[in-house]
């Protein structure tokens, strides 16, 4: 008796095409409100600051005015990153927290805090820079008024909406915190039970104390999020319940701005991501130690291929967590890292018949100077919030960006008739004491956010970015080559199969051939295969994805993640 393969069945989306722009975004709505933007003569930048403030209403435990993030951008000869990440509260302390004794809990694997207060409640809350980085973006590079850019998600706010099929999934998945925490469950169960998700019935999921805040944002900047009325509404009631985020951390925090960004050369192509402390460097370095392989000769997929990537992105990884931190407070070798010279040293280090023992390298040997402060690596025993959108417009511009609560519904906590979720950035922080990524009064997190523009000789080629904490800068990385080595389409891109090596064992697609898992464990990889059972089963274990490729020729096009409500358009 013979038996047959088990049938996998595949599911795409198909891909957006456009010729005056397009939107991609995690939601119909928020896309509708980029692609407004657009109509109404704004510039990608409009339509991405307008997406974000809508996806934060519509997707609010994903993303929102309570967390931060990046943006990625280029508008004709101008081009950079403006970081908007959360912040350490000035009245955080290395040893704040009390732990219980358990080496590892929660999706970062850090030691156990008493009642998991680095994880969810009012201790938990970092500032938030979302609405400071946001404001910054269209102040520098709109076209539009603030108040029109921010006009959609102030109805979705106010007006409501009917939660699609992934809200619904998204909301029941987090009840916990809905049934933990009142004033949540208050906003987001009105009548003491989830919000329907039929399309054509009446919006029953309103935010009103939401709206009036977003139509302050609007009105008045980020002075009215960070000062005034608004700012001590936040602060009084996290500071009443234990939190120490104060009004001092609000009126002091500022948004980066990086001109250029952290730009690297990758297979003839120009690829632009965050500097510092998030993903971009971990990025580009995965991207550079590949760059020394012929993949398009190895084939797509194949087990030479894959092998490499794996190779370089554990070299990175493993680097990310012995050295990076906010530069304010540890001395990293920020150019060391993804220099020539370095690259070259860790590329020899790839045998091409077996994965060998990854440990950390020695980037300071190809900096100018040394360490002064040097400390031990925050690296944590193994990791549902962030969303990611991209834009581009008609004149070339584009922006991909990324915005961030922490994990689903971020801390859980709304403070008192803001409407506002807050994230919880702190857990983000080793909590351990005296290692690199250790709490300190006004220190930024190391984050996982790695947006990315690709360019060639005709401008933006790529937007590119996804959500999915440790698993995004794997999924960005595997995109990149996918479209400029392979020559896929985004939607083709998205939907191919892909891995995640973030965690020691590696994870791949169950559509991966057999025979190339087995070559790749008689390598020496540990490789675990996720289920077919899509989100439920582990498509969701991979990170969530959108892109959008310009054509100058042909026009704009999008690819979305398929198992998501996500959605791309243009006007």
């Amino acid at each position: 008796m013979t038996t047959s393969a088990p049938t996998i069945t595949t599911i795409n989306k198909t891909e957006a095409r456009s010729t005056g722009g397009m939107v991609a975004t995690k939601d119909i709505h928020a896309t509708k409100a980029g692609v407004q933007m657009l109509e109404m003569g704004g510039n990608a930048v409009d339509a991405a600051v307008a997406a974000c403030f809508a996806i934060g209403v519509v997707e609010p435990w994903s993303c929102g005015i309570g967390g931060g993030g990046y943006m990625v951008y280029q508008l004709g000869d101008q081009g950079g990153v403006i970081g908007f990440p959360m912040k350490g509260p000035l009245d955080a302390t290395p040893d704040m927290y009390e732990f219980t004794g358990e080496k590892a809990v929660g999706n970062f694997g850090w030691p156990g805090v008493v009642n998991n207060e680095n994880l969810e409640g009012f201790r938990s809350i970092a500032a938030p820079g979302a609405v400071a980085g946001l404001c910054e973006a269209n102040l520098r590079l709109g076209k539009l008024p603030l108040s029109e850019v921010v006009a959609p998600a102030v109805s979705l706010a106010r007006d409501g909406y009917s939660p699609g099929w992934h809200n619904i999934y998204s909301l029941s998945m987090m009840s916990d915190k809905l049934f933990k925490y009142d004033e949540l469950r208050s906003v987001f169960m009105p009548g003491g039970s989830l919000p329907t998700g039929d399309l054509t019935s009446q919006a029953n999921l309103k935010q009103p104390d939401l709206a009036d805040v977003l139509e302050a944002i609007g009105r008045e900047g980020a002075s009215a999020f960070y000062s005034g009325d608004i700012a001590e509404a936040l602060t009084s009631d996290i500071r009443a319940n234990g939190g120490i985020l104060s009004m001092r951390d609000l009126a002091e925090y500022k948004p980066f701005v990086w001109d250029g960004g952290l730009e690297f050369g990758y297979s003839g192509h120009t690829v632009r991501v965050p500097p510092f402390q998030c993903a971009g460097t971990t990025s580009a370095m995965t991207l550079k130690l590949l760059d020394g392989f012929d993949i398009e000769a190895m084939g797509h997929n194949s087990p030479e291929a894959l092998h490499a990537y794996i190779y370089a992105a554990r070299l990175a990884y493993v680097d990310r967590f012995r050295y990076m931190a906010d530069p304010a407070f540890v001395d990293v070798p920020w150019a060391g890292l993804v220099s020539d010279g370095y690259t070259e040293n860790r590329r020899a280090l790839i045998d091409s018949e077996r994965l060998g023992k990854i440990e950390s390298g020695d980037p300071w040997a190809f900096e100018e100077g040394s360490p002064s402060r040097v400390f031990e690596a925050s690296a944590p025993a193994l990791d549902s919030g962030t969303t990611h959108l991209c834009a581009m417009d008609v004149d070339g511009g584009a922006v991909s960006l990324t915005n961030t609560l922490m994990a689903g519904f971020g801390s859980g906590i709304i403070p008192k008739g803001t409407g506002v979720v807050m994230n919880n950035g702190m857990m983000w922080f080793d909590p351990v004491p005296g290692r690199v990524n250790s709490i300190m009064p006004g220190k930024y997190p190391l984050n996982n956010m790695t947006p990315a523009l690709v360019m060639d000789s005709d401008g933006v080629k790529l937007a590119v970015g996804a959500s999915g904490g440790r698993r995004i800068t794997n999924c960005v990385t595997q995109l990149i080559t996918k479209v400029v080595n392979y020559g896929m389409g985004p939607q083709e891109a998205i939907d191919s199969p892909r891995l995640d090596c973030s965690l020691p064992v590696t994870s791949v697609d169950p559509r991966l051939p057999a025979e190339v898992v087995a070559e790749l464990e008689s390598r020496g990889h540990h490789i675990y295969t996720i289920g077919d059972g899509h989100v439920e089963g582990g498509f969701a274990s991979f990170a969530s994805p959108v892109a959008i490729i310009r054509d100058p020729a042909s026009g704009f096009r999008a690819g979305v993640d398929t198992f998501h409500s996500a959605y791309a358009a243009g006007p």
